[in-house]
């Protein structure tokens, strides 16, 4: 993955939890393990929200 590819995904992923965290909001072991992956280039931003998404609905189901 192009650096600067990389350099600009960090700082989303750092913007989004700093976002979160005004709220008092932190990232779950899963959610980090996400950021991380789409921070290397592993996973697209869709997947990162999809991944996401699944787990909390699977998780409101029960």
């Amino acid at each position: 993955m192009n650096e600067n590819i990389s350099i600009e995904r960090q700082k989303q992923v750092e913007f989004a939890v700093g976002m979160a965290a005004i709220d008092g909001g932190k990232p779950s072991a899963f959610t980090r393990n996400l950021l991380n992956q789409y921070e290397q280039g592993q996973v697209s931003s869709s997947q990162l929200k999809q991944a996401i998404v699944e787990k909390y609905i699977r998780a409101s189901l029960g």
